[in-house]
């Protein structure tokens, strides 16, 4: 089994599905996870008014484990979904993995 790493991606919700759909395709992933998370920053010109008023704005969180081999083509496909939306990401290793039973 190759090494396999963790790329964490935060992305404004609008292209979430697109994300998706873009991961979906991707056949050297055997999935991933998303979720909602709450961003706060010191950037509040960025914010509208509801989130200045709230203090964070709501992005979504990817969490993709890939062979560590396939980072490049996996940052590739998703940098053409983040073109006009920046998304941050990072990459992380994996030192254990398995199914607790």
């Amino acid at each position: 089994m190759s090494p396999k790493q963790m790329l964490v991606l935060i992305a404004q919700n609008e292209i979430k599905d697109d994300i998706v759909d873009t991961l979906i395709e991707l056949d050297f992933l055997s999935g991933f996870s998303l979720g909602t998370i709450c961003g706060f920053s010191r950037e509040h010109s960025h914010f509208n008014i509801k989130e200045q008023v709230e203090g964070y704005r709501e992005f979504c969180k990817f969490e993709i484990m890939h062979p560590n081999e396939q980072q490049e083509a996996l940052l590739a496909a998703i940098t053409l979904v983040c073109k006009h939306n920046p998304c941050r990401y990072w990459i992380m290793p994996i030192t254990h993995t398995g199914t607790l039973c």
